[in-house]
């Protein structure tokens, strides 16, 4: 069970860099992407690759081990046990301190994608209060403009992550107040039946869609 736990958070962080290289393929084609598009693409990582995760070296501070381990991202494929084991001990050693930094990353649309995915799933690990206060405060900034014709943003996925890494339905009762996107909207509500026991949780509701999409297709 454990080591299917640890498939499933690096196949989330594979299958986000994914999102960040489709919707950066999206802006490339477009015609504002060149006068418009700041945000740099993570490399993303085939599911087909077979390589062994990169061992990061011992960083100065907290901040430039997750710049380290956001770099280190697109090759991680091979051995999520010990993937989930490092990000786990990275949030358990986070201290307040390093809280808002890492806020501040997940909002800065100048960053590349891995290391704002990054910083928000290791505030969703961490135990700290403020960790959560902060997640809130992601889920809740507002939007800047996007291009036109956008289904899902780069900000909305960015946000709909730190909504599904509360822990509490007081907030993400508060969210929902406070959102009026239909995305993170969405992300909440499944995240709010599933901590009030009416739903399974999030990530396992969007398994069983998409495994109804796939049977739907393929008749």
């Amino acid at each position: 069970m454990k080591k299917l736990q640890a498939v499933v958070i690096v196949g989330l962080l594979i299958a986000v860099g994914t999102a960040w290289r489709n919707l950066h393929e999206i802006e490339t084609n477009s015609p504002l992407a060149h006068a418009t598009n700041s945000t740099s693409s993570p490399a993303a990582v085939s599911a087909s690759q077979s390589v062994r995760p990169v061992a990061v070296k011992p960083a100065e501070n907290f901040a430039a081990q997750v710049q380290e381990e956001a770099a280190a991202m697109s090759q991680l494929n091979d051995h999520p046990e010990e993937v989930q084991k490092r990000l786990k001990e990275l949030a358990d050693k986070m201290q307040e301190s390093d809280v808002p930094s890492l806020q501040q990353n997940a909002l800065n649309p100048n960053l590349n994608g891995d290391q704002r995915f990054l910083s928000v799933y290791i505030l969703g690990e961490s135990t700290l209060a403020k960790a959560q206060e902060s997640l809130e405060a992601i889920a809740t900034a507002p939007i800047p403009e996007t291009h036109e014709g956008r289904l899902t943003t780069q900000e909305e996925i960015i946000r709909g992550q730190a909504v599904e890494s509360i822990r509490q339905a007081e907030t993400l009762k508060r969210v929902l107040a406070r959102s009026d996107n239909t995305f993170i909207n969405d992300r909440a509500q499944r995240n709010l039946l599933y901590l009030e026991g009416k739903a399974s949780s999030p990530e396992q509701q969007d398994q069983a869609a998409l495994t109804q999409l796939l049977k739907k297709n393929s008749r």
